[in-house]
């Protein structure tokens, strides 16, 4: 019975280098939030589903790792989330589709794309009746970003079980007007706190859109507290009624940036589940994507102890200002 329970979706990445070398790691949103909480807790499980050839060494890692994996379904589906992540040489990267039909479509006709995208990434996402009875006593649970109709399931799910949920919003989908947000998209009401990227706030309510108006639009759509996630700018963690609070990175070198924003989202709900305080909980979540960016994918933040991550987040609460003083 785990204490803390992620779910979303697992995939892989096929990494190409610019002297052509590739390399293929886990990928996956859930993936990368359970090696965030992990960082700080040895009582994580993951929720998810995945393909009948996925590689069984990939969830031997999280298992080793000790990460609990019963909740990791596979299926009858012949392909799951693959895609590719090139790296220039001047550090820049291309995300695509890996191969197969996706890779196709990608590259000749975007627009059938768009119409064949929801069905499938519903079959890829978590599905909320495969959860195991054991996790239902989990007491934080992560949604990570997912098609929206599982993400909201999962949510009616825990809602009034868990004592904190958090949630990741999901990227607009090709169907859904920009400057929109989706409808189907999980009650933000019932949640603990909303954890969106700069990208979502953009897609949701237009391009460029300031951290504070966006905040805004996130508190009339019901959230009770919201981080606004700013990738190397840090995080502003906002609470109705109270001045926005700006979380920096941790600073270290970064080799990959995949998966800091989800890493920082099980960080996150560890460290909301241990304070209580969102500030405190934030910096958690910056501590943990300060490890995944120091290497490709996630196997190097499985290996990080908490000790390490503590000494990290005393330093980096050293350096917090809050309001006030």
């Amino acid at each position: 019975m785990p204490k803390y329970l992620i779910i979303g979706c697992i995939g892989t990445d096929h990494i190409i280098f610019p002297d052509g070398r590739t390399e293929t790691h886990a990928g996956g949103d859930a993936y990368y939030a359970a090696a965030g909480a992990r960082i700080w807790s040895s009582d994580v499980g993951i929720a998810a589903v995945i393909p009948k050839n996925y590689p069984q060494e990939l969830i031997d890692k999280l298992s080793r790792a000790g990460i609990d994996v019963s909740g990791i379904i596979r299926t009858n589906l012949k392909m799951g989330l693959e895609g590719t992540i090139e790296y220039k040489d001047d550090g820049s990267r291309v995300l695509g589709a890996a191969k197969g039909i996706l890779k196709f479509l990608q590259d000749h006709l975007p627009g059938v794309l768009a119409l064949v995208a929801n069905p499938y990434w519903e079959k890829v996402s978590a599905q909320p009746e495969l959860i195991p009875e054991s996790y239902m006593q989990a007491e934080a649970v992560f949604l990570a970003s997912m098609a929206y109709s599982n993400q909201a399931k999962a949510l009616r799910l825990f809602d009034g079980k868990a004592a904190h949920i958090v949630l990741d919003p999901p990227p607009l989908m090709p169907w859904v007007k920009r400057g929109t947000p989706p409808k189907e998209l999980a009650d933000l009401s019932r949640v603990s706190a909303v954890l969106p990227s700069e990208q979502e706030a953009y897609e949701y309510f237009g391009d460029g859109i300031a951290p504070d108006s966006a905040a805004e639009k996130f508190f009339s759509m019901g959230a009770q507290c919201v981080v606004y996630k700013m990738g190397g700018h840090g995080a502003r963690v906002y609470g109705k009624g109270n001045q926005a609070v700006h979380v920096p990175v941790y600073r270290t070198k970064a080799v990959d940036p995949t998966g800091a924003g989800d890493s920082f989202g099980g960080g996150f709900l560890v460290g909301l589940a241990e304070t209580g305080d969102p500030v405190k909980a934030a910096c958690y979540g910056a501590v943990s994507a300060s490890f995944i960016i120091e290497g490709y994918g996630a196997d190097y933040a499985l290996g990080v102890t908490r000790d390490q991550a503590e000494d990290r987040l005393k330093k980096l609460l050293e350096k917090l200002q809050l309001p006030n003083g």
